[in-house]
């Protein structure tokens, strides 16, 4: 298209410029339909330019990628000191937005408060409403936008536990919780699952039926490391069992996605956790 449209502007400015040397008592007509033809196409070139900008989009603090049009990855940056004896490394962490025509759901918020008025801004520029948000642990990396999402009317959801050790960290919890281990964000679309403690005592995984796109957090680790992390609030007794209840939860799965790093076609991104935590395991 753009070979095109660059054509016709040159035949648009070869005309101007035949005109500026002909006689005054000559007159040079431009057709209407091929002004009009250039008008169109430089307008849609605009436009489509301006969607493309959007849909992957960054800023100086978060970058949102498309992985369907139905679901965006949010990712945002921290710098953090796993280990004492190792200088602090900055590390992204993933949240996701999930669309259903105009309305939007959050699944875990990016990792700073200060990270949100970016996310809104984006929302706001895709003409999606935000529905409702899900944060899948109690951590900064999956809950530090709950205040937020509350202050300015926003409906969040967490665990019972979730809420239970935001408050005991003195941290902002969300203003819905539910009980039990399996929870609907979005009926039919949007279901999270509690396989048993792991990363964190209240750790859960997000399934997206219709895509079967499975969301990890915290509990699931990239494929890129080999290192469990920060593990001050883990069980590592019970992750291995843990994520083994979730290999055999979501066999069709195809596509995964840790708490940190990229997602992963098929079900490795589970061996790799299971692999990792299986020697830490306690005896059944």
């Amino acid at each position: 298209m753009s070979k095109y449209l660059g054509l016709l502007v040159s035949m648009y400015h070869f005309a101007l410029s035949y005109i500026r040397h002909v006689s005054s008592n000559r007159i040079f007509i431009i057709p209407t339909s091929i002004l009009i033809l250039l008008i169109s196409i430089s307008s849609s070139q605009a436009a489509l330019h301006k969607i493309s900008n959007q849909a992957d989009w960054s800023s100086e603090v978060i970058e949102i990628e498309m992985v369907l049009p139905t679901l965006y990855v949010v990712r945002s940056h921290q710098e953090v000191q796993l280990f004492a004896d190792k200088p602090a490394v900055m590390m992204d962490a993933n949240s996701f937005i999930y669309i259903d025509e105009k309305d939007a759901y959050l699944i875990d918020t990016p990792w700073n408060a200060s990270d949100m008025p970016d996310l809104m801004n984006w929302l706001q520029v895709q003409g999606l409403t935000l529905k409702g948000a899900l944060v899948t642990h109690y951590h900064a990396d999956s809950a530090a936008g709950l205040g937020y999402l509350d202050k300015n009317g926003f409906v969040t959801y967490a665990s019972d536990m979730t809420n239970t050790l935001l408050e005991q960290d003195s941290k902002p919890t969300s203003n819905h919780i539910f009980l039990g281990d399996e929870f609907e964000l979005l009926k039919g679309k949007i279901k999270a699952y509690f396989p048993g403690s792991g990363h964190s005592m209240d750790n859960l995984v997000v399934w997206l039926p219709d895509e079967k796109i499975l969301i990890g957090g915290c509990f699931l680790k990239s494929a890129n490391t080999n290192s469990l992390g920060w593990t001050g609030d883990a069980d590592l007794a019970n992750w291995y069992y843990s994520a083994r209840k979730v290999k055999a939860r979501y066999p069709q799965v195809k596509l995964v996605f840790p708490g940190h790093g990229d997602g992963v076609e098929g079900s490795s991104i589970i061996d790799h956790t299971m692999t990792l935590t299986k020697g830490l395991a306690s005896l059944e």
